[in-house]
């Protein structure tokens, strides 16, 4: 009798509203962890105000400053991922998979296609229809962008990921002036503002993680609403949409 071989492990850490310092340090944990045994890691998190400004990203896509930030309560933190500015806020699903290329015989390109993946087929569940590009990258809905991707790779690992507007306040946005592809500022959009009825998180995380299971061919294996190493959680926010 032929047998076959069990497919990869996903942890999977859903972890709500944390601070995105925070992520950073689970991820350089679980890089470091993944290296040493197989199968990946997906965080799934949302946080507080913050741009994260990637490796094509500029300060000069921000279109106000340091004291202004300040005053609106966004903290601004430059990454190695790929990609450029990325505004992060709640309501907005914040998703990491950690990963080694190899064993699944992929390159960095070919993991970001399978992230966009993802994605379309999570939006295909809410019956929206996206599409990928790289100039600017990102998802998007006719001409708005609903969701951002960026990937770093260390030690031949991927990790970081994606970003996915479900709920959002989307007036925010205004503070990024990344250009899109007729120069003008890259829109934003959501899934709610564009379904244009309520877009229940709950139901967003079980489709992204069920999805990522799929198109990567991993295994459900574990699921965390904590990691060792996160020291607190952000519990509420001005911004934080009604939960759902």
């Amino acid at each position: 009798m032929r047998t076959t071989s069990p497919r990869p492990p996903l942890e999977v850490y859903l972890l709500g509203v944390v601070d995105f310092l925070e992520i950073q340090q689970i991820q350089r944990r679980l890089v470091y962890e993944q290296s040493e045994r197989g199968g990946a890691s997906l965080i799934v998190c949302e946080h507080p105000p913050t741009i994260s400004v990637g490796r094509q990203g500029s300060r000069l896509h921000i279109a106000v400053d340091d004291v202004e930030l300040a005053s609106m309560g966004i903290r601004a933190h430059w990454v190695n991922r790929g990609g450029g500015c990325v505004l992060h806020l709640p309501g907005q699903l914040s998703c990491s998979l950690v990963l080694p290329l190899e064993p699944f015989g992929l390159t960095p390109m070919r993991h970001v296609e399978l992230l966009q993946d993802v994605i379309l087929q999570v939006l295909e569940e809410f019956d929206l229809r996206g599409t990928a590009r790289l100039e600017p990258p990102g998802i998007f809905l006719g001409s708005a962008r609903v969701a951002s991707l960026g990937v770093a790779v260390n030690r031949g690992i991927a990790y970081h990921g994606f970003t996915l507007n479900v709920a959002p306040y989307l007036d925010l946005f205004d503070v990024l002036t990344e250009p899109g592809v007729d120069g003008s500022p890259q829109r934003q959009t959501s899934m709610e503002a564009r379904r244009q009825r309520p877009t229940l998180m709950s139901k967003a995380k079980e489709a992204l993680v069920r999805r990522t299971e799929e198109v990567f061919g991993l295994d459900h294996h574990h699921l965390y609403t904590h990691h060792p190493q996160l020291k607190r959680k952000v519990l509420y926010h001005a911004y934080a949409p009604s939960p759902g």
